[in-house]
């Protein structure tokens, strides 16, 4: 960049932030009142109070989930940042993006790749001068200088038990899309319900364990709630935390060597770090250690995505339980293990 430019951005960056948009590292402001002349509120969350007046029509996304939570309510964005690990293609920092898996079929804004959501950079958010900005996790350092930019949300806390429901309903009350919201929860307990009813059998009959894996030597089970967990027991399963593992909070890291000693006999795997689905396929086919746990010769291993999990929205929920149904259904009519020589793995591989 010339330095003309990054001057000029400097200067805009500091013109906006003395306009002061967002209320986080001030004194509290209280709502405005409904009048002819003023349709401003206050929106409290993680890390202060954000006042957005009037509906928001450029909203930048600095994670897929609230890409996910927007195009759920028909909200396009016109700047997205994606996981620095599940980004397609080579986009350019500042051009249209033209490949975002799982939600890049219900994007029509071919929003601005402003780097990643590790690292967004600021020069490209000020340049597309966004009404809203839009993260799911706190960040204090990279939060206060958004706000310089334009009003910044965060749509969720840090506590274990946000569920997108409530991402969702608050992104509702900025667009004014309550009415949106209520039926994309509607539909999607209709969903959970009708999958339910059909998994029953299923459910009763199965002890199910989650982990997380990334190769052999890259393996953890999450003791809180977590996107499939949580959808998994609105499922009506019955999951479970090792003996060993009792009492311990988190993401725990355990050996290949402890994996065959599991308690389980279904077993759902995400590919999570660097690795594929295809990768941690192959690993259960291949390696003795894994082969041997009983859910893989019964051929009860389901290897998904780790990228729906960071995404955890009502359209990664909607594709996520599309699969679990296309997977455990054929399990309602029969209990029969297959040769311990088979394939250990379950096809799971969602698109």
């Amino acid at each position: 960049m010339r330095p003309i430019q990054r001057l000029l951005i400097i200067i805009l960056v500091t013109v906006i932030s003395a306009c002061g948009h967002t209320t986080s590292q001030r004194e509290p402001e209280t709502a405005v009142p409904n009048s002819p002349t003023s349709d401003c509120q206050v929106i409290r969350h993680e890390l202060g109070e954000t006042r957005i007046c009037g509906t928001p029509h450029s909203a930048i996304a600095l994670d897929p989930h609230v890409l996910d939570l927007m195009l759920s309510l028909g909200i396009q964005p016109v700047g997205y940042a994606e996981v620095s690990e599940h980004l397609l293609g080579s986009p350019k920092l500042g051009e249209p993006m033209v490949q975002i898996k799982y939600l890049g079929n219900r994007v029509t804004s071919n929003p601005t790749h402003i780097g990643t959501r590790e690292s967004p950079s600021l020069e490209a958010i000020v340049r597309l001068n966004p009404e809203l900005i839009l993260k799911e996790w706190p960040d204090t350092p990279l939060y206060t200088n958004l706000t310089k930019i334009a009003p910044t949300l965060i749509v969720r806390n840090s506590s274990a038990d946000y569920q997108w429901q409530q991402g969702l309903l608050t992104l509702a009350q900025v667009f004014n899309r309550e009415q949106q919201a209520k039926q994309v929860i509607d539909e999607y307990e209709q969903s959970i319900a009708q999958a339910k009813a059909e998994l029953d059998l299923v459910a009763n009959n199965s002890n199910v364990l989650l982990l997380a894996m990334g190769g052999v030597d890259k393996i953890a089970i999450d003791t809180e709630e977590t996107f499939v967990k949580t959808l998994l027991k609105e499922l009506g399963f019955q999951l479970t935390t090792p003996k060993q593992l009792q009492g311990r909070e988190g993401r725990i890291d355990i050996s290949l060597e402890i994996v065959p000693q599991l308690d389980a006999d279904m077993l759902f795997v995400s590919a999570g770090w660097d690795s594929t689905v295809e990768d941690i396929q192959n690993l259960w086919r291949q390696h003795p250690i894994l082969r041997s746990h009983p859910a893989a010769r019964a051929r009860r291993v389901y290897v998904i995505d780790g990228q729906l999990s960071r995404i955890r929205g009502p359209i990664a929920s909607e594709l996520m339980l599309a699969e679990i149904r296309k997977l455990l259904l054929p399990l309602g009519s029969s209990n029969q293990l297959t040769p311990e020589n088979s394939d250990p793995v379950s096809q799971v591989n969602p698109n």
